[in-house]
C-alpha cells in the first residue's frame, strides 16, 4: 500500500525500460521511454504519409500508479494541475513487459488525454489536499500539488493528530495512547472489514455504476470506524448477472465463497474477512507465504477444527492456495493475473489463457436492476430511496424504471440537494426527452448551493451539453456564456461555446471563444479542430490545415479529424495524401458513412471507380439513411452499366433528401441509360429548379440537348 502511488524517478524505473520501441498495431502508434536530464518521458509517434515520424508527443512521467506487484500506470501532471494517464504501461507478467494500459488496446484510444478522477486516486493515495482557490474548474479533477506518495497510516487508522499529541504528552498512559487512534482489530467485524473495502471493493469496472458517493459526503471524507454505507452506496447487477473476474474484486469474490459464508454465523472474532489471511503490516513472500496461508486454512480444515476436510495433494500443487485460489487472468486488465479470492473445490481450467480486451458502450452495457451490495439491505430512509433510484439512471442500466421512481421520490420528498434533480435531468436527456430534461436542469439550478458560483456552473455546463445534443444552438450558446462568466479560467466551456457559435455561423464570436480555450489550455485538441473548420469557411486553407494538423498531433486517433484534414487536402487537389488520410480515418472508425462517401468521391475523381464503388456500397450498408451514400453508389452503378440498380439507389437518395439536387441529375442520367427519356427529363426539370448553381446549369444544358 505504501508503494501504491509515488513519484517517478530514474532509479525506480530504469531497470524496467523497454528494450526497443513498442508498436501498437491497432492505432499504428509507436511508444518508448526516454530520458531528458533528470526527467523521464513517454514518447509517442506515428509514421506519416511521407514515411517520416509524425504526431510526435513526449510527456513527462511524473507519478506512477500501482505498486508494481502486478502492473504500473504512469501519470503526467498538466499545466492545469490535472493528472493524465499515459497509454503505455508496465506489467509484471513474464518477468516484466510493456503494453497498453487497460482500455487502450484499440484503434481509437484516447491517447494521453484521459484524466485521473478523484475516485481513482482515492484508492491509490492518501488524502490529497483540496485544490486551491474558491472556485476550481467544474470540468476537471484539479489537484493541489505536490501529492502524498502512497497509502499512509491514516487510511486504516484514522486521523493521527490526536495520537501524535498523546504520544508526545508527558505522563500519557499506554491505554490513552491506544485510545487516541483507531485500531481496526478493536472494531466490530463489519467496521473492520470496511476499512479494507473502502479501497478494495469494486463490484464491476463496467458501466453500472459500482458505487455512488452519498450526496452530503466529500470524496476523501471516509474515516476508519465509520459505517462505509454512510459514505457511499456500493451497488451490483441483479443476482447471478455479474460473473466477470476483475482486478479490484477480491472482497467481492471472497464473499461468494463458502468459507466466508459459513463463518458469518460464528463468533465475531472467528468470522472470515480480509485480515483472517492478510496482515497489512507484514506480507509474507515465497515459501513463507505458502506456509502462512496453509496454516490459515488449517485453522478451520485440520482434523478437530471447526470445518475439518480431508487433504489430498498431488505433486504439482502441494499447497491449498494453488488448487483452491489459483491465479487467473483478469477480464478488465488482460495483462495481469491475480489470485482469485473465490475459494472453490474445483476451479475452472485455462485460467491464464490470453484474452482480448472487451469494449462496451451505453448500447451494449448491462440493462437491468441495480441492486444494493454493501450494505445489502437498506433501511427505507429518504436518502436511501433517493440514492437507489439515482443508481438506476446513473449509467442507463435501468433507465425507464429509474426515471419513474426518481421523479416520484422528488415529488414526495422535495430534497434540498441539487444532485438528485441533476440525476433526473441527465436521465431524461438520455431518454430523449429534451423539454422535461431542460426543466429539471432549471429546477436543479434553483437548489444549487452558492459555493462561489461553482455549483451552478457544473449544472449549467451539463445543461449546455444537453442543448448541444438537442441542436438547440442559440440556447446552448447562452447557457455556456453564463458558465464562462462564472468560471472564466476553465477552457472547457469556452471550447463548447465556440462549437455552439460555430454551428450558428457566428464565425467571429466562435473564433474568439475557441482561441480563448486554446490560450487557457494549449494541449486541448478539440478546439483546434473546430478552429480549422472556421478557417475553411473563411477561405484560409493554410491556417485551417495548420489547426487540423495540430488537433491530430495532440490526439491522432480521432477518425473525424483525419477525415477533416483529408477533405481539405482533396479540395486542393492533393489527392495522394488525402486518400492516405481517408483510409486511416476508415481504419479508426469503419462505420462512418460520410467519410466513405468522401473517399469514394476522391477515388471517382482519380478514375478508380471499382474502389470507389466498394466504399460507396460500404457507406450504404453503414448508414441506410445517408442520401449522399445512395447518390454516389447509384452514380457508380450506372457508370459501370447497371442502370437499373443505379436508378433504385438514386430514387432512394432523393426520397431521403429531396433537396439533394446532384442526385436528381444523376438519376436523370441513370433513367436515360435504361431508356426512360421522359423520366430523365422530369428529373432534370427538378434539378433545374434547385439552388445548386452548378447542378442547375448542367440540368438546363442537358434539357436543351435532349
Amino acid at each position: 500500500m505504501g508503494r501504491s502511488f509515488r513519484k517517478v524517478t530514474t532509479a525506480t524505473l530504469w531497470e524496467k525500460l523497454p528494450p526497443k520501441p513498442y508498436f501498437h498495431a491497432p492505432s499504428q502508434t509507436y511508444y518508448n521511454i526516454v530520458e531528458h536530464g533528470n526527467d523521464v518521458f513517454e514518447r509517442r509517434w506515428q509514421i506519416g504519409y511521407d514515411g517520416q515520424e509524425t504526431n510526435v508527443e513526449e510527456k513527462r512521467m511524473d507519478y506512477v500508479l500501482g505498486s508494481g506487484n502486478h502492473g504500473q500506470t504512469f501519470l503526467h501532471v498538466t499545466a492545469q494541475d490535472t493528472l493524465e494517464q499515459l497509454p503505455f504501461g508496465w506489467y509484471a507478467e513474464n518477468g516484466g513487459t510493456w503494453a497498453m494500459i487497460p482500455g487502450y488496446d484499440r484503434p481509437d484510444n484516447a491517447g494521453s488525454t484521459r484524466l485521473v478522477k478523484y475516485e481513482c486516486l482515492f484508492c491509490h493515495d492518501s488524502y490529497p489536499h483540496d485544490p486551491p482557490g474558491p472556485s476550481p474548474a467544474p470540468t476537471a479533477p484539479v489537484y493541489h500539488l505536490p501529492l502524498p506518495q502512497g497509502i499512509g497510516c491514516q487510511r486504516c487508522h484514522g486521523p493521527g493528530e490526536r495520537h501524535v499529541e498523546t504520544v508526545t504528552r508527558a505522563g500519557a498512559t499506554l491505554a490513552q495512547v491506544r485510545a487516541s487512534i483507531v485500531n481496526p482489530a478493536q472494531l466490530t467485524p463489519e467496521r473492520e472489514f470496511e476499512v479494507c473495502l473502502q479501497c478494495h471493493l469494486e463490484t464491476s469496472s463496467l458501466l453500472l455504476p459500482h458505487a455512488l458517493l452519498r450526496v452530503d459526503r466529500g470524496m476523501y471524507s471516509y474515516r476508519p470506524g465509520q459505517p462505509l454505507g454512510a459514505y457511499r452506496l456500493d451497488l451490483d447487477r441483479a443476482p447471478e448477472k455479474n460473473t466477470r473476474f476483475e482486478i479490484a474484486d477480491a472482497p467481492y469474490r471472497l464473499r461468494q465463497s463458502q468459507c466466508y459464508l459459513q463463518t458469518q454465523s460464528w463468533a465475531p472474532a472467528k468470522r472470515m474477512q480480509c485480515t483472517t489471511c492478510h496482515d497489512p503490516h507484514n506480507i509474507p513472500r515465497g515459501e513463507a507465504a505458502t506456509q502462512h496461508y496453509d496454516a490459515v486454512c488449517l485453522t478451520c480444515h485440520a482434523a478437530g477444527a471447526p470445518a475439518p476436510m480431508a487433504r489430498s495433494h498431488n505433486n504439482t500443487n502441494p499447497d491449498c492456495i494453488s488448487c483452491h485460489m489459483p491465479k487467473r487472468r483478469t477480464d478488465d486488465a488482460i495483462h495481469i493475473a491475480m489470485t482469485d479470492h473465490l475459494i472453490q473445490r474445483q476451479p475452472p481450467p485455462n485460467l491464464l489463457a490470453a484474452k482480448q480486451e472487451y469494449y462496451e458502450s451505453r448500447a451494449t452495457s448491462y440493462k437491468g436492476e441495480v441492486v444494493p451490495y454493501w450494505p445489502a439491505k437498506l433501511a427505507p430512509t429518504e436518502q436511501n430511496q433517493l440514492d437507489l433510484a439515482a443508481a438506476q439512471v446513473e449509467e442507463d442500466s435501468n433507465l425507464r424504471q429509474g426515471i419513474t421512481e426518481l421523479a416520484a421520490l422528488l415529488q414526495k420528498y422535495h430534497p434540498a440537494q441539487a444532485d438528485y434533480y441533476v440525476d433526473l435531468a441527465d436521465a431524461l436527456h438520455d431518454a430523449g426527452e429534451p423539454a422535461p430534461s431542460a426543466a429539471m436542469y432549471e429546477e436543479a439550478l434553483r437548489h444549487a448551493p452558492n459555493n462561489g458560483g461553482n455549483g451552478s456552473a457544473v449544472i449549467l455546463l451539463r445543461l449546455g451539453h444537453a442543448q448541444m445534443d438537442w441542436q438547440q444552438w442559440p440556447q446552448a450558446a447562452a447557457t455556456l456564456q453564463r458558465v464562462t462568466v462564472t468560471t472564466p479560467t476553465d477552457p472547457v466551456p469556452w471550447a463548447l461555446l465556440g462549437e455552439a457559435l460555430f454551428q450558428q455561423g457566428q464565425n467571429a464570436a466562435a473564433q474568439r471563444a475557441l482561441t480563448q480555450a486554446i490560450t487557457l489550455d494549449p494541449d486541448s485538441a478539440e478546439p483546434y479542430n473546430y478552429l480549422g473548420g472556421l478557417l475553411v469557411r473563411g477561405g484560409d486553407m493554410a491556417g485551417a490545415e495548420k489547426d487540423f494538423r495540430r488537433a491530430i498531433e495532440l490526439q491522432p486517433n480521432v477518425a473525424a479529424w483525419q477525415a477533416n484534414l483529408a477533405g481539405l487536402l482533396a479540395s486542393e487537389g492533393r489527392m495522394p495524401e488525402a486518400g492516405y488520410l481517408f483510409k486511416l480515418s476508415i481504419q479508426l472508425d469503419p462505420q462512418t458513412a460520410s467519410t466513405r462517401v468522401e473517399y469514394a468521391q476522391l477515388l471517382t475523381s482519380t478514375g478508380d471507380n471499382a474502389a470507389a464503388e466498394q466504399q460507396a456500397q460500404a457507406a450504404v450498408q453503414d448508414d441506410a439513411e445517408d442520401a449522399s451514400a445512395h447518390d454516389i453508389y447509384g452514380y457508380l452503378l450506372t457508370a459501370r452499366g447497371d442502370g437499373r440498380d443505379g436508378v433504385k439507389e438514386l430514387r432512394t437518395a432523393v426520397r431521403l433528401e429531396p433537396k439533394l439536387w446532384r442526385a436528381y441529375l444523376d438519376l436523370a442520367v441513370a433513367l436515360r441509360a435504361t431508356g426512360d427519356a421522359a423520366g430523365a427529363n422530369a428529373q432534370l426539370r427538378i434539378a433545374a429548379q434547385g439552388d445548386d448553381a452548378a447542378v442547375r446549369a448542367a440540368a438546363v444544358q442537358m434539357l436543351q440537348r435532349h
